[in-house]
């Protein structure tokens, strides 16, 4: 853990409810994450699996900046329904940041970070709610006591795998190859799910304009500010 002062910086559908389990099958082994098989039946093969991403064999997300797509073209955004009017939801993400954002309490740090924003009338209190970079595990990470976002606003949180740096940073980091992103009610009622593809250094996937159902790269990310055009 890095030592220095801290700074703090939709897709309607029925009514659904995840429970929460283990990850079986795909993942037990790098052959299970290679063979075109969905072993598990949760509709995700091989290395879109989430129990597949910790295999060399799906690349990892080993810090290389090199990109892969120029100009990038989708960030292949695939959405799973979610409560009717969520209050909060992922708004933008950038799973591979090397000089978009720096977390300036430890300069010359750049993390994977999340964007949430509050759809709701009120300020809106995190205590509770959870955070995941697995859909079958929604309650990967809770929000500690103390997040909250104003109405309309945004909240920024550094998915860097180091909850202990404060706390709006996340005990995951995201996968530049791809992954999933899971934001649930603390009744474990699901807000945003969501599956990306793999992803382009310093390029943010963004739904344009906030809160809608349209993805897109963007060259010119907004952390906590409106996703425009």
């Amino acid at each position: 853990m890095r030592t220095a002062l801290m700074l703090v910086l939709a897709i309607p559908a029925a009514h659904t409810v995840v429970a929460c389990t283990p990850t079986i099958g795909e993942g037990k082994s790098a052959e299970e994450c290679t063979d075109g098989l969905d072993n598990d039946e949760d509709g995700a093969i091989d290395c879109m699996d989430a129990g597949c991403m910790t295999y060399a064999s799906c690349g990892g997300d080993t810090g290389d900046t090199t990109d892969t797509t120029d100009p990038p073209t989708d960030p292949d955004i695939t959405n799973e329904p979610v409560a009717e009017d969520p209050e909060v939801i992922v708004n933008e993400f950038m799973a591979s940041n090397s000089t978009t954002l720096e977390d300036t309490a430890y300069p010359d740090s750049f993390p994977d970070w999340i964007e949430l924003i509050n759809l709701s009338d009120g300020t809106l209190d995190l205590t509770g709610y959870t955070i995941t970079d697995n859909l079958r595990e929604c309650d990967a990470y809770e929000l500690p006591e103390g997040l909250s976002i104003e109405s309309g606003g945004y909240l920024v949180l550094w998915a860097d795998n180091d909850d202990e740096e404060g706390p709006d940073h996340l005990n995951f980091a995201l996968n530049r190859a791809g992954e999933q992103i899971g934001l649930c009610r603390p009744d474990g009622t699901p807000l945003t799910k969501l599956e990306y593809g793999e992803q382009v250094t310093d390029y943010s996937a963004a739904r344009i304009p906030d809160a809608s159902t349209t993805w897109d790269f963007d060259d010119t990310p907004t952390p906590g500010e409106a996703n425009t055009l």
